[in-house]
């Protein structure tokens, strides 16, 4: 292939890694790792990895007497040792890791956008096929304020300067809102973009705002 002639970076970037049996998707950056061959060692490194990249597997799994989900590494691929997929203990919500299936499409990954606090809050990788109900479901698992799921509201697009410096729930426009059931395939979503959202609730029900 001339990657001149057609850009091979734009071409590089259509593909992306191609996914493979064995394959888990990253679903937060901070993963938790064994090193070695004995998923039974209690010494655990704390790692980091791009949310929406790709660990590669032997697919072999390991339960941990706290319920902890641990999956082996390649060892062909990396140094070899187990990566918590999912579990307690270690100050994480939700999973850590998502298995992928080979000739899957490559994920979103955005980035959530606090209109509470107005910053970001994290990267979240979800595919075509699912919700604003899941975007809402990471949402309340990963912001620190305690907030409920059905409380939570998603805008369709970031509001103006003016519109966050005299922001009100009950004066925003409704069409601005994304419906629970549409699925992220149908919005005009790409990677990179920001997800804002802002809350219902009162600080007194879940938690300071600050």
């Amino acid at each position: 292939i001339d990657g001149t002639s057609i850009g091979l970076g734009a071409l590089l970037e259509k593909v992306g890694p191609a996914v493979a049996e064995g394959d888990f998707w990253v679903l937060q950056g901070i993963l938790f790792k064994k090193t070695g061959s004995d998923p039974e060692t209690q010494k655990v490194s704390k790692i980091s990895r791009p949310v929406g990249s790709i660990v590669k597997t032997t697919g072999r799994l390991w339960m941990g007497p706290s319920g902890g989900k641990w999956v082996e590494v390649d060892a062909a691929v990396e140094r070899p040792g187990w990566i918590l997929v999912e579990g307690p203990g270690f100050e994480m919500s939700g999973p850590l890791l998502e298995k992928a299936e080979p000739g899957q499409d490559i994920p979103f990954v955005f980035k959530l956008y606090s209109l509470i606090t107005k910053t970001d809050l994290c990267d979240v990788c979800l595919h075509r096929n699912q919700t604003i109900a899941d975007v809402k479901r990471w949402i309340a698992l990963r912001d620190p304020h305690g907030l409920k799921v059905h409380k939570i509201l998603v805008a369709n697009e970031m509001p103006s300067d003016e519109e966050q410096g005299s922001f009100s729930i009950a004066s925003f426009p409704t069409h601005k809102l994304y419906k629970d059931t549409v699925e992220i395939g149908r919005t005009p979503l790409k990677t990179g973009a920001r997800i804002p959202y802002f809350y219902m609730g009162e600080a007194s029900d879940d938690g300071r705002f600050s």
